[in-house]
């Protein structure tokens, strides 16, 4: 059974980080087109058709989180598996030095490198999306669940925000970690 205030925070969380994305992506829509194309992982042709697309789908699905009381659950998690699948895709291919394209904090075009901290970062918000899907306990929600609300929003904030640096620094480091020749 789903507590309530569970339930809301992982839907105000997972609603507002949709938005940002797709913000982010629709503002730079060139570069994150061309994040897109770089993924290869579909015909050229239909980069531009995708590139607005999945900002768009983002958009409603933020927007049902926010403010529908509608099932969004797994619309949610298919898109994120998406976005994982092409993560992986590359991982396996060895082309690493790709922008995930999801653009928290930077530039979608900025040289960053894909992880397999970045599936992990997917996974977990796939596992949240899904949590919604139990069925809610019938608990009245009282005054002190609205400060448990706010603070659990401000600690997912920190922590999305910190595992998304982690999984950049990570990235910076194994790039300028180089074998170093030895005039032996």
């Amino acid at each position: 059974m789903l507590d309530p205030i569970v339930g809301t925070l992982i839907s105000i969380s997972l609603g507002l980080m949709l938005l940002f994305a797709a913000v982010h992506k629709l503002s730079a829509i060139g570069e994150f087109r061309a994040v897109l194309a770089d993924y290869r992982v579909m015909p050229a042709s239909v980069v531009p058709f995708v590139a607005i697309l999945l900002p768009l789908n983002e958009i409603l699905l933020g927007l049902a989180w926010l403010f529908l009381n509608v099932s969004v659950w797994l619309p949610t998690a298919g898109l994120l598996a998406l976005y994982t699948a092409g993560i992986v895709v590359n991982l396996l291919r060895g082309r690493v030095h790709i922008s995930c394209g999801c653009g928290f904090g930077r530039s979608t075009s900025a040289d960053e490198a894909l992880t397999w901290g970045l599936v992990l970062r997917n996974l977990v918000l796939i596992a949240a999306a899904l949590v919604t899907a139990l069925p809610g306990t019938a608990r009245t929600v009282g005054n002190l669940d609205y400060v448990t609300l706010i603070a659990g929003l401000i600690a997912i904030l920190l922590l999305f925000t910190a595992a998304n640096q982690l999984t950049r620094n990570a990235a910076a480091i194994n790039s300028w970690r180089r074998p170093v020749a030895r005039d032996d």
